[in-house]
């Protein structure tokens, strides 16, 4: 795989019509999606079949993890394991970087 310079600030657009997603990268046995939310939007809890790293690259948000919810500002990451159902959602604008392994 060629070696790609990404600017993850350059990238953030908010749709405060929908999530805007923008996939990054895909490196085979993982890949990177930029997820940006605007104000009070929402992921709603739901199962997913793969582990997940989100890193909040800017903005506040709650994610919820199984049953556990946590509020993450810019430069926190948090890991979602592939058996707990996981969720966010925003109190401000939230940018994050979610690199996740590839089923």
């Amino acid at each position: 795989m060629k070696s790609s310079k990404i600017n993850l600030h350059d990238l953030i657009e908010y749709n405060s019509n929908k999530v805007s997603m923008k996939k990054l990268l895909d490196a085979g046995s993982f890949n990177l999606a930029l997820v940006c939310l605007d104000v009070d939007q929402e992921i709603p809890p739901h199962p997913e079949g793969y582990d997940v790293v989100f890193y909040v690259v800017e903005g506040l948000g709650v994610f919820t993890v199984g049953v556990e919810e946590y509020t993450l500002g810019a430069g926190s990451m948090i890991f979602s394991p592939k058996e707990k159902v996981r969720g966010i959602r925003s109190l401000e604008k939230l940018s994050i970087l979610g690199i996740r392994e590839t089923i």
